[in-house]
């Protein structure tokens, strides 16, 4: 076993698990490791490849929990937006983009630790808007994530119906995010390879966090889910 492999499957055991637990973080965790590793484009195609790896065995558990009609809207508004992050990926200047992302999820996260929700039933636009924002990211860096957990944790919903949306939600999304990269020639043999070798390290991971995840309380959750948001913010600007 090399270094660099070594590495990548501690990164997708960790990653994995905080997905486990929270239904969303993994990327953020993985994804400037695998870019490290393996270079930006490609970290970002293992990353959302091992995404839906982790997000499968727990869709059987969430399934019953989730709101279809809103994630429908989400989902929609994200498979609409995918493209045009893809496009962003191959094209635009990274430090930029970098900033960018970090700014908006801090505003986020402010906006949230001041105690900011939806009054009554979140609105339609809110969830489109929710939705193209987290599919131009997921695109853009396999970092979908901040959006549609600013969406849900800002809504009264408990944790176990936000964290099996959040599960949910983001294996649809990878997966069209995996097919906007297949499209364009970016699913090299070595690349799937990688993904097939690292996936027992992100199912055992994604097992562990969900068997760790009703052992927390709904305050941990939402402090645990805003302490992933900033990270994510601080690491869109060091990686």
């Amino acid at each position: 076993m090399s270094q660099s492999f070594a590495i990548a499957a501690l990164a997708a055991l960790t990653a994995a698990t905080v997905r486990g637990f929270a239904g969303f973080g993994s990327a953020m965790l993985l994804t400037p490791v695998l870019a490290a590793l393996y270079g930006p484009t490609v970290g970002v195609t293992l990353s959302l490849l091992l995404e839906a790896g982790v997000g499968l065995p727990l869709l059987r558990g969430a399934v019953g929990l989730v709101n279809w009609r809103r994630i429908g809207l989400l989902f929609a508004a994200a498979v609409i937006a995918i493209p045009f992050g893809t496009w962003c990926l191959l094209q635009l200047d990274p430090q930029v983009l970098r900033w960018a992302i970090a700014a908006v999820v801090l505003a986020a996260v402010s906006l949230l630790a001041g105690g900011f929700r939806f009054t009554g039933a979140p609105t339609r636009s809110a969830a489109a808007l929710a939705g193209a924002s987290s599919g131009f990211l997921n695109g853009l860096a396999g970092i979908g994530g901040p959006p549609i957990a600013f969406y849900y944790l800002a809504g009264s919903d408990s944790t176990a119906v936000i964290r099996a949306s959040l599960t949910t939600y983001f294996v649809l999304i990878d997966l069209v995010a995996i097919g906007s990269l297949a499209v364009r020639g970016e699913l090299a043999a070595e690349t799937l390879l990688n993904g097939a070798m690292l996936l027992p390290a992100v199912i055992v991971g994604g097992l562990l966090g969900e068997r760790l995840f009703p052992l927390a309380s709904e305050a941990f959750y939402r402090r645990l889910a805003l302490l992933l948001l900033i990270v994510v913010a601080i690491g869109s600007v060091l990686i």
